[in-house]
């Protein structure tokens, strides 16, 4: 044990005698932790920021589609479906088609495109934000087809230029055909985060009921191919995806012909995951070459020191130094160096994940895991690239070692 703080004490006044030289060598292995740090953490951040979004937005969703590319399908939804489904499923908010319908909207402010979603009131689970002013419309309107809708309170506000606006009307055209929509509730709105950041968009959005669709913008049929169903959370997703599937299935009699898919939220999830899991190690590994840039600088260094230092390993080596004693000296000094550079590539790579997460208004995620892979990184690759100029100074002859000038 007092050989290992002999060792690490000289290596530290070593590298305190030669600081320029020192800080020039850590340089790489700086930049290079940094680096990796930076790009983990801000990946972490953004992966972890869009699937809280995706759960905000399609989380628990489980859509039920018929395959209409195949020539033999003989799947028609209707909505006897969704009273089945509502029956049958466990763990499950509600059910209900899907239609998306594209038109204009006109209010006392202004005229703008609208995307109008039809469905049941089970439709409110689309979004997990929440109501707060009014209510959504309800399963009485629903059946009569009443002309309500719900709306975001940006959009409420591009609209009448307030929020308070439940009763008020706004005119929408669809398909030529014009209806004044009333006000029944206003959403709050979601966060104004990445995923608004690189998809926004200039449109009106509105819920209104299924039937509404067809009964005053005659749009409704009474066929569908498409079921959303709601689950109480994602980690229910695969469970009622499957038992959904198996229920229509039998009851259009076509098992195993897979004419019934479905596409859940983790699904998506999932992907994404992958997908930007695959990125952040592509560009980690692709930032880890200044590691290795910085390491063969820590050899280069090393192995001037052990030119300079030849005359005082001669001396020591004369006096019983041990060849094992001048290896480890000289690794400890490399390990020390690329130490050193490594905590002030995690503070700075920290810090910057911090300040770009900041500016793009998100989270930075800095495992505790990930530090430590850094660290154990910085110093291995510090004694592997010493290795070479220790076992240089260890193998160096006394008597030639005390002749060099």
């Amino acid at each position: 044990m007092g050989q290992i703080i002999e060792y690490i004490s000289i290596a530290i006044m070593n590298i305190k005698n030669n600081r320029g030289r020192s800080v020039l060598t850590m340089l790489g292995i700086i930049i290079g932790i940094s680096s990796v740090i930076l790009v983990i953490s801000i990946g972490n951040g953004v992966r972890d920021e869009i699937n809280g979004e995706l759960e905000g937005m399609a989380g628990g969703q489980v859509i039920m589609y018929v395959d209409t590319t195949r020539k033999d399908t003989t799947v028609q939804y209707d909505y006897s479906d969704i009273e089945y489904l509502n029956d049958r499923l466990d763990n499950i908010k509600g059910v209900s088609p899907a239609c998306n319908l594209w038109g204009t909207a006109v209010g006392p402010k202004v005229a703008r495109d609208i995307n109008i979603t039809a469905g049941t009131p089970a439709l409110q689970y689309n979004s997990s934000q929440p109501i707060i002013k009014g209510r959504y419309f309800t399963d009485a309107e629903y059946e009569a087809g009443s002309l309500v809708c719900v709306i975001n309170e940006s959009d409420a506000e591009q609209l009448f230029g307030s929020t308070d606006v439940v009763g008020l009307t706004f005119e929408a055209t669809i398909w030529g055909i014009s209806q004044d929509l009333k006000v029944v509730g206003v959403r709050k709105n979601a966060n104004q985060s990445l995923i608004n950041m690189l998809g926004g968009s200039d449109y009106i959005s509105a819920d209104i009921p299924y039937s509404t669709a067809g009964y005053k913008f005659d749009e409704y049929t009474d066929y569908f191919t498409q079921i959303t169903i709601y689950a109480n959370s994602s980690e229910y997703c695969n469970e009622v995806a499957s038992k959904a599937k198996s229920l229509l299935e039998a009851k259009y009699h076509c098992e195993g012909e897979n004419q019934i898919m479905f596409e859940s939220f983790s699904d998506y999830s999932s992907q994404f995951d992958s997908i930007l899991g695959a990125i952040t190690v592509f560009v980690s590994l692709v930032a880890a070459i200044s590691l290795i840039v910085g390491g063969i600088g820590v050899m280069n260094i090393m192995l001037v020191s052990v030119t300079e230092r030849t005359r005082e390993i001669g001396i020591r080596k004369s006096l019983g130094a041990r060849t094992k004693s001048i290896m480890w000296q000289f690794l400890a000094e490399a390990g020390i160096i690329t130490l050193i550079g490594g905590i002030i590539g995690i503070i700075l790579g920290s810090a910057g994940a911090f300040l770009v997460c900041a500016i793009i208004g998100i989270k930075a995620t800095i495992s505790i895991s990930t530090v430590l892979i850094a660290s154990v990184f910085s110093c291995s690759v510090g004694i592997f690239f010493g290795i070479y100029p220790a076992k240089k100074a260890a193998k160096l002859s006394p008597i030639d070692a005390l002749r060099h000038v």
